[in-house]
Parts: structure tokens; C-alpha cells; sequence
């Protein structure tokens, strides 16, 4: 019976952490926001929820209790819904509802989440899903769809968890996809793959970034413990926010595939590396080359990361950390 229940009693213990940093977050806006009484009353509420759900595609116990649950049409289905729920209970309570972009948001969260029930397995099917997985990101649509009523406050992160969210269960779940161990923690192992790859590449990559004038050395002006809080929550925010999506689907699928594909590492690393690179050609106006070119250094060092750990949790602690020491050396 205790094996029953200890998936869920993990799942509700992070859940419970998680919500009690969320409120704290809330409650910070709202004092240097006072007069945006929206924070409390909708962006909590939705953001709660959206990290329950969060929280249940990341953990491995969860994912697999979800895998056994009713049919995969059925599936599916859950999945389309919960990938609505906060929006709607967002923009309902903010006031910032619109029928298109619920309707634009409806359409793009089915899509992803029965392309892998509806469509046969092919290495074609395979492709769309990425490629649909990606075309969101690329476009920026999120902040058109998730509006906010204070311009000042972003709110479309809201949307970023919610699709790579979306994506993780149709991809590993949906789909059976094997990328290898996945979580929102590393092990120790693979702590220390990340780190060293870390060490060895943010150098290189760096020497890149300013050889490009991609990035100005500048490094962040604060207070000793405010600067170790803000690398600490950079270093998070990235390994949760940022990297669990991109390398799962960057290093446990695109990687993967291409050493299934050509039996070479080598190869599956570079072209897996340049496609990261060219996804953010996008980034401060297109088309940015000269990111694309230190982003594709940053795939490489992942790739590495990735290859000698076997695990997509290795390259998320590689890619915080250069991010990281991006978000506080240079502008």
C-alpha cells in the first residue's frame, strides 16, 4: 500500500515547495506592483495550476501512473483540456479573454497533443511533430495570445510551460519516445557531466560571443548576496524554464534519432547543434547569425553532455549554467 501512495506523496511534497515559492514570487510583484490587484486574483490561481500540471509531465512517477490512465485517445484528450485550463482561468478573471485567441490556442494544443494518437509513426510524423513543437516559439505567439492587463508584466511564460509542458507528455508518453532519463532533477553523475562540459565549453563559447560582437562584456552590478540569489535563481529559472524543454527535445530527440539514424555521434551532434543554432535565428530580429553561431557552441557542449551521460538531465545542468554566466557577465 506505502508504494501506492508514495508517487503521489513525492508529486504533492514538490508540489507544495513549488506553490509556497509561487506565492512568494506573487507576493513581491504585488508589492512593487500595488496597483495591479490582478497578480493575486488571476495570475496566481492560473500559474498554480499550470505548475500542478507542470509538475505531474516532469516527474517520471507521475508520468507513468498518467501512461496507465484510460485509452490514449482519452489521454490525449486530458491533455488538450489541461493545456486550456489556465489560460482560461487567467484571461476570465483578468478580463483579458478573447474569443480568437482562445480559438488560436484551442486549435495549436490539439494539434500537439493528438498528432502522436491520430498519425501513424513514421520518421515523417516525427518531423511534424518537432516542427510543430517549434513553430509556436519561432513565431512568438504566446504574447499575443496570453495578454496582459499591465504592459510592464509579462505574462506568456504562462503559455512557455504549458506548451513545453504539452510537448513533454505527447512526446514521452503519447508517443513512447525513448530520450533517455528525464526529470527536473539531475543525479549526482550527471551533475558533474554537466559541470565539466560547463567548464571546458563556456570559455570557447564566450571567446565566440564577443569575436562576433554578439554580446558586450558587462558584467552585473549588485550587492554580493543580491548577485548570489540572482545567479541562484537564474541557474533555476533556465534548468526549469528554458533548458528542460530544449534539451529533451534538442539532445533526447533530434540526437537521438540522428545517432539511431547514422550510428555516428559525431555527425548526430553537429547536426543537432546547427539546428539549435538556426532555431534562434530568430532572437533579436532575423536573421541573427551571429546568435545563431554561439548557440550552435552551446548545442555542442549539450550534444557532448548528453552523449556521455546517456541522460537529457546532464545537458540542462551544462545549458543553465552558460546561460547563467551569460545573464551575469555580458549584455
Amino acid at each position: 500500500m506505502r508504494a501506492v501512495f508514495r508517487p503521489a506523496r513525492v508529486y504533492l511534497i514538490v508540489l507544495a515547495c513549488a506553490l509556497a515559492g509561487l506565492f512568494i514570487a506573487a507576493r513581491v510583484y504585488s508589492l512593487h506592483f500595488p496597483n495591479s490587484p490582478w497578480i493575486f486574483r488571476s495570475a496566481f490561481p492560473a500559474f498554480a495550476l499550470e505548475l500542478a500540471f507542470f509538475l505531474a509531465a516532469t516527474l517520471e512517477t507521475t508520468r507513468a501512473r498518467f501512461a496507465k490512465w484510460g485509452t490514449p485517445i482519452i489521454q490525449a484528450s486530458a491533455l488538450w483540456i489541461s493545456g486550456l485550463i489556465p489560460y482560461l482561468v487567467f484571461s476570465v478573471l483578468s478580463g483579458t479573454v478573447h474569443l480568437w485567441n482562445a480559438a488560436v490556442l484551442a486549435l495549436i494544443v490539439a494539434l500537439l497533443s493528438f498528432w502522436n494518437v491520430l498519425l501513424p509513426r513514421s520518421p515523417i510524423s516525427d518531423l511534424g511533430f518537432l516542427a510543430l513543437a517549434a513553430a509556436p516559439m519561432i513565431a512568438r505567439i504566446f504574447p499575443a495570445l496570453y495578454e496582459s492587463p499591465d504592459p510592464r508584466l509579462r505574462i506568456d511564460f504562462l503559455g512557455h510551460a504549458m506548451w513545453f509542458r504539452v510537448g513533454i507528455v505527447a512526446l514521452l508518453v503519447l508517443r513512447q519516445w525513448d530520450a533517455g532519463p528525464f526529470s527536473l532533477w539531475p543525479r549526482l553523475r550527471e551533475w558533474r557531466i554537466g559541470a565539466i562540459c560547463y567548464i571546458l565549453a563556456v570559455g570557447p563559447i564566450s571567446g565566440i560571443a564577443l569575436a562576433l560582437h554578439a554580446v558586450q562584456f558587462s558584467p552585473l552590478q549588485r550587492d554580493p548576496l543580491v548577485l548570489i540569489l540572482t545567479a541562484v535563481g537564474t541557474f533555476f529559472g533556465i534548468l526549469w524554464g528554458v533548458a528542460l524543454g530544449e534539451d529533451l527535445f534538442f539532445q533526447g530527440v533530434v540526437t537521438r534519432a540522428l545517432v539511431g539514424t547514422w550510428n555516428s555521434w559525431l555527425v548526430a551532434i553537429a547536426v543537432s547543434a546547427i539546428l539549435f543554432g538556426a532555431v534562434h535565428l530568430w532572437v533579436h530580429g532575423f536573421p541573427n547569425w551571429r546568435w545563431a553561431a554561439v548557440v550552435t557552441g552551446l548545442g555542442v557542449a549539450c550534444g557532448i553532455a548528453y552523449a556521455k551521460s546517456g541522460s537529457v538531465r546532464a545537458p540542462m545542468v551544462t545549458h543553465a549554467f552558460v546561460v547563467t554566466t551569460w545573464r551575469l557577465l555580458f549584455s
